[in-house]
């Protein structure tokens, strides 16, 4: 525990249990272990590790990651100094901010690039060539492709706010098809997860996004689509710089602007 002296002490059960709850009840149920004043856990379904650690009973609470990448994408305080061997740290106000930063954490762990395309690569592994193994890697790629989108964008189309399971699709940016890789395919930055008419009108390139996120659509986008897309009121997308490329051929190759 972080005193106010800025000295590490023992934790006392009762936080030390808060702040177990915090971490199992959001997939990190492995642990806890106990170093340079940080509790660690880690989850047998997601990459990773987090250190968590408390000022005291009522905060601030504190929350250290190991993946670089989710590290880049938490949208939180970053604060200092971060656990030995990890690649940031933030600070949270309450116990309900850290159960949603643990939670956030948990998310992205399993949906930024690299676990998705190693999950592919173990699904497949001893997949031939045929062509109906080939439709055989196309639907686990796929699958794998919609949960980890299902995780990045909390399970809710960014646009429409619906999150209703069957209603909502993987859309990606650059076609399966058109990817040179795997990486590419399976890549968490390579798609959306749409309601069904935003995916639609994204896969038939009549609505696309700029670099900003806000919504570019097509001449040929009819008025009652419009409407129905209620794209005069849709919200601007939340991007990283690793979507962009993406979004670039998709504006350049599948998007019909005139």
């Amino acid at each position: 525990m972080i005193n106010t002296e800025g000295r590490l002490t023992a934790y006392p059960f009762v936080l030390l249990s808060e702040l177990r709850d915090a971490a199992n009840e959001h997939g990190y149920r492995i642990g806890p272990e106990e170093a340079g004043g940080w509790i660690f856990f880690r989850s047998a379904s997601a990459p990773g590790e987090i250190g968590l650690a408390a000022a005291s009973a009522s905060g601030p609470f504190f929350l250290s990651v190991m993946l670089q990448g989710v590290s880049r994408a938490l949208d939180a305080q970053p604060t200092t100094p971060w656990a030995k061997g990890h690649a940031g740290a933030f600070m949270f106000a309450t116990r309900d901010d850290l159960h949603a930063g643990v939670q956030a954490v948990y998310r992205l762990s399993v949906s930024l690039p690299n676990f998705p395309l190693e999950k592919y690569e173990k699904a497949v592994a001893g997949i031939g060539e045929t062509e109906g193994e080939r439709a055989q890697k196309f639907r686990i790629g796929q699958n794998i492709f919609r949960d980890a989108l299902m995780e990045y964008w909390n399970g809710s189309c960014p646009l429409s706010g619906i999150s209703s399971p069957d209603l909502l699709r993987a859309s990606h940016m650059m076609p399966w098809s058109d990817c040179a890789t795997d990486a590419q395919r399976l890549d968490v930055h390579n798609g959306l997860l749409l309601s069904a008419l935003w995916d639609a009108a994204f896969d038939a390139g009549l609505v696309t996004f700029d670099d900003a996120g806000m919504v570019l659509t097509s001449a040929h986008l009819e008025g009652a689509a419009r409407e129905a897309l209620a794209v005069n009121e849709a919200p601007t997308l939340a991007l990283r710089d690793e979507h962009r490329p993406y979004l670039a051929y998709h504006r350049n190759h599948v998007w019909t602007r005139g």
